[in-house]
């Protein structure tokens, strides 16, 4: 039987050079110069631009419209210098770009929990309603009750 030579490494280790924490990083950083940026033009939500991404050291800005893209450039250095000196201190510049469809991606506010009455009714196959059947037969009270309810939706 063959030993194995290698010693297990460290799951932080692993997964702090997987690709997931990397764009987890790239999330994190566009959300707080979102945050800044709204801060910087008074804003209480962004509706007309959003930072969408950070490519080779520096943030692009998109926005909705020309108009808007232009009052950005004409405020370009006051922007980058509160990026540098509050977030990315090696960001090296912003592009500002126009959306070819001038829609831009909103931020997602929070995430919530949606409750069943919230949710999108669907209906179940008919596969689904037997397997469903069929364990209500074999179940105890409480797990009977609950997929009573699965079935009268």
């Amino acid at each position: 039987m063959k030993r194995y030579s290698h010693k297990p490494e460290d799951l932080t280790k692993l997964f702090g050079q997987s690709s997931l924490a990397t764009m987890q990083q790239q999330y994190e950083l566009v959300r707080k110069l979102n945050s800044e940026l709204c801060h910087i033009l008074q804003l209480e939500q962004l509706s007309f631009c959003q930072v969408s991404s950070i490519n080779a050291g520096r943030a692009v800005i998109l926005c909705q419209s020309p108009g808007w893209a232009n009052r950005l450039k004409m405020q370009r250095d006051a922007i980058l210098d509160n990026f540098r000196q509050k977030i990315l201190p090696d960001l090296a510049g912003i592009d500002i770009e126009v959306s070819p469809h001038g829609q831009i991606a909103r931020p997602a506010a929070k995430t919530t929990v949606k409750t069943a009455a919230e949710t999108p009714n669907k209906a179940l196959s008919a596969k689904a309603r037997a397997a469903l059947t069929e364990a209500l037969e074999h179940s105890d009270d409480k797990v009977k009750q609950a997929l009573a309810r699965l079935l009268a939706k």
